[in-house]
């Protein structure tokens, strides 16, 4: 499937994400936006002439099956869980889990098998009620896995976990041909698939519409937008700010990203309990990322201590608005030091030089903008959306021919 030829390929994103667009197509407005990778790359391709595209993505919007058609793009939305149980009991009981995601799995081989594609681009093996739709055709269609993660690495255990894990590995383990973007990525795939052939390729970054610059006032000292759960690192930010309080009584914390109901109340607790109540503003989800963007902008340092990730988007993201970054050591985060100091690393789970780096940096506004700057000329190198396209586009062609 060479760019610039003339014959056009069916190509399937067996993918999930939620959109504005789509949000308001399907007049969903309660419904949170997601997986902005994809809306950002389905932006590259939808203009595309040689690719026929489509997209089979459970439909989180209604829960009904939807075909959609726009630009050269073709949404096939399909019906996730069933509508004679009642959403609450099905979710309670687990029956997803337990069946094996059937249901969305005999919806998803039904519209792949009635589009025949030449190729089938599987989005993330860690969510099964879409993923699990490959088993049954990986030996049937050319099939392609781009990881956008691993549930593997999550702290939680349970029976959905533990399933979703399962299906993650299967996947993994009989796929011929896997997209990685990272050293951790590609070592961790040839753990479980030794014979699988790696085609490296970064996805589609949110670019910020606002970069950090002498005019913007600094009107707060840290921010963190993220998913708010321990596995992000939140509860060891808290405890880290507790301990930079005895020397800055007036240090400030504001928190961006969804929380449920009762883990936001333990998170308030919490910082009652640390004495760090008034230094704290919880801003709950924000439905627009560049209104995120322009809020986390008047911070002077972003912190994310997440436990397990690949190469979070809100790292990227800060790198492009000239924001510093601290993280702990995990993942691929590292390898965004492999030119230079991007960011600041910190050893998982050591609040106190958590501690002392966010101390640090708060004071030394020099080292902020040098980190800055550096940042922003990596992330302005690495992540180009046109050799992301020609990646996929080479990754495709190695796949078709074998």
């Amino acid at each position: 499937m060479e760019s610039g030829t003339n014959k056009k390929f069916r190509v399937v994103w067996l993918c999930h994400f939620a959109n504005a667009q789509m949000k308001a197509f399907f007049h969903t407005p309660h419904v949170n936006e997601f997986a902005p990778w994809i809306d950002n790359l389905i932006e590259l391709f939808q203009d595309r002439t040689d690719i026929e595209l489509h997209i089979v993505a459970p439909n989180i919007f209604t829960n009904k099956q939807q075909y959609v058609k726009i630009k050269n793009v073709q949404y096939h939305f399909y019906q996730h869980a069933p509508n004679f149980i009642p959403g609450k009991v099905y979710n309670r009981l687990r029956i997803e889990s337990r069946t094996n995601y059937c249901y969305a799995k005999q919806r998803i081989k039904k519209i792949i098998r009635n589009i025949n594609p030449n190729i089938i681009h599987l989005h993330g093996a860690e969510n099964p009620y879409y993923s699990v739709g490959i088993l049954p055709l990986i030996d049937q269609f050319p099939t392609f896995v781009t990881i956008q993660g691993f549930v593997r690495n999550a702290s939680a255990r349970d029976f959905s976990t533990n399933k979703r894990i399962k299906i993650e590995e299967e996947i993994l383990k009989r796929t011929k041909h896997i997209g990685v973007r990272t050293k951790e990525m590609a070592q961790i795939s040839l753990s479980l698939n030794p014979h699988v052939q790696l085609h490296f390729h970064e996805y589609s970054e949110t670019i910020p519409t606002i970069t950090k610059d002498s005019s913007i006032e600094s009107t707060f000292d840290i921010i963190f937008f993220a998913k708010v759960c321990k596995d992000k690192g939140i509860e060891d930010l808290l405890e880290a700010l507790a301990i930079v309080k005895k020397k800055k009584p007036n240090i400030t914390l504001h928190i961006i990203g969804y929380a449920g109901q009762s883990y936001l109340q333990h998170l308030i607790k919490m910082t009652k309990l640390l004495n760090i109540e008034a230094n704290v503003k919880f801003l709950g989800f924000m439905a627009s990322q560049q209104d995120v963007f322009k809020h986390a902008i008047h911070a002077k340092i972003n912190v994310l201590p997440t436990y397990h990730d690949i190469i979070p988007g809100t790292i990227t993201e800060s790198m492009f608005m000239k924001l510093p970054v601290i993280a702990y050591n995990v993942g691929g985060i590292p390898e965004l030091n492999d030119k230079g100091q991007a960011i600041v690393l910190v050893e998982k789970n050591n609040i106190q030089q958590l501690s002392n780096e966010i101390a640090a940096l708060l004071e030394n506004e020099s080292k902020r903008n040098s980190l800055a700057e550096f940042a922003y000329t990596y992330a302005q190198e690495r992540f180009k959306n046109n050799y992301l396209v020609n990646d996929i586009i080479k990754a495709y062609n190695e796949t078709l021919s074998i």
